[in-house]
């Protein structure tokens, strides 16, 4: 009867994580953004949204990624970044960091060697963003493993994401839809007849994390009350 009741436990944990993912949740356990449940939403990504994609097959860190696991031991695992450059943003690479139109990104200096002392190639160079290209980067550590590496994505190959429940890895403090580049609460707006629903951090304007530009969001003095 015990074995009996196990197996009956374990079928249904599994069919509730299958069904979690078939709804668009994901796990997130990397450095590159806060620890925590991600879910993958409709929509066409904008400057500062979260996005998740994979390395396409073309791109030289594929192979690197999977000689030196940087994408976990069993192949080409999703990645979590921001959209931080759309088609005909001005990208410019310095000492300092990654550079769109000329605002200077946090957190965005190139390392020249991995943690292993191994090299790290650069494919990003200091350029316009051709149409249908996009540039995917994590300001929330500066260690990540993003777009100042492996250059551009392909704008049909990110998925929009949205953070569930997160918590920051140093002091382990849950918080509900956290935002990804300063840690404060994130703002639900509730979808109107003009637009669906949106996030914005409540520490904005100092912290410019929002789902889609400024003059998007409805009601942003309201909501930061």
């Amino acid at each position: 009867m015990k074995k009996m009741l196990l197996t009956l436990f374990f079928l249904h944990a599994l069919g509730v994580v299958y069904l979690l993912h078939g709804l668009g949740f994901r796990v997130n356990f990397t450095d590159s953004m806060p620890h925590g449940l991600y879910q993958i939403v409709p929509g066409k990504p904008d400057r500062g949204d979260l996005i998740t994609f994979s390395l396409a097959k073309d791109n030289p860190y594929f192979q690197i990624s999977l000689e030196r696991h940087y994408l976990g031991l069993n192949g080409n695992r999703p990645l979590l970044k921001t959209l931080a450059g759309l088609p005909g943003d001005s990208i410019e690479i310095s000492a300092e960091g990654v550079c769109i139109n000329s605002d200077l990104l946090p957190n965005t200096q190139a390392r020249s060697r991995d943690k292993h002392g191994r090299r790290l190639p650069i494919f990003l160079n200091s350029t316009v963003i051709p149409s249908a290209k996009g540039l995917a980067l994590s300001t929330y550590n500066e260690n990540s493993f993003d777009g100042r590496y492996f250059g551009l994505v392909n704008m049909d190959q990110v998925r929009r994401v949205v953070p569930v429940l997160t918590f920051n890895s140093e002091d382990k403090t849950i918080t509900k839809y956290s935002c990804p580049k300063c840690g404060s609460n994130l703002i639900h707006l509730l979808p109107t007849i003009e637009h669906n629903s949106r996030w914005i951090c409540s520490s904005y304007p100092n912290c410019h994390y929002w789902t889609h530009a400024p003059n998007e969001l409805p009601n942003v003095a309201e909501a930061k009350k």
